[in-house]
């Protein structure tokens, strides 16, 4: 008898768990990734193989969370989305930078956490998640996995991230990130769709912590 498991298969219950859910955003995940995959420019077949392999753990994952983390956003189970108005536009509040330094210099930031990254290029702005992996106190910058290196008063230190500001997590940027929202030079536009590890920081995040 095949121990294989199926990626749709429930293994285990969580406060506010749906089981019945659970199939349908395995689903819209799974087919999501599929096509991100088609569109890769693939160098290795091994490399391309092992994403695929490991595809059924990480969807399996991100759906339990998505369902079990408390995120008070509503969840589009058939998009494997998360949905909330949003807002007229995006812009940097006179009071992020010193929220951001105070928060970084104290004791409570652990290497890891998810952060909102607000993005405010003219053409398309964002606001995009990412996570600490590096903590520079003598220096007064922290390191983020994806975006590099910034300053603790927010500013990005590296040579492409002019319009790039860290902000200090809270519900005012975390919501519209883990809803995909943006805004053109003509106003708000459609949302993005979130990457897989994208969702995974977003169900990282301690949403009863923030409420």
């Amino acid at each position: 008898m095949s121990e294989q498991r199926d990626i749709f298969e429930v293994v285990e219950q969580r406060p506010g768990y749906d089981p019945v859910a659970f199939p349908e955003l395995c689903t819209a995940l799974y087919e999501r990734e599929l096509v991100v995959l088609s569109q890769l420019q693939v160098h290795s077949a091994n490399g391309l193989q092992r994403r695929l392999r490991s595809l059924s753990y990480y969807v399996r994952n991100a759906g339990r969370a998505m369902l079990s983390c408390g995120c008070p956003c509503d969840l589009d189970v058939q998009n494997a989305s998360w949905q909330a108005p949003q807002k007229t536009k995006l812009k940097s509040t006179a009071t992020r930078g010193a929220k951001l330094e105070k928060w970084l210099q104290g004791k409570d930031v652990q290497l890891g956490t998810t952060v909102p990254i607000l993005n405010l290029n003219p053409h398309l702005q964002q606001v995009r998640l990412d996570s600490i992996d590096r903590i520079d106190r003598e220096q007064g910058r922290v390191h983020c996995n994806e975006f590099g290196w910034f300053l603790f008063t927010g500013e990005s230190c590296e040579s492409d991230g002019d319009h790039l500001l860290l902000a200090k997590p809270e519900l005012a940027w975390l919501k519209p990130a883990v809803c995909g929202h943006q805004w053109s030079h003509k106003g708000r536009t459609d949302p993005r769709t979130l990457s897989l590890r994208e969702l995974l920081l977003a169900t990282a995040i301690d949403w009863q912590r923030l409420r």
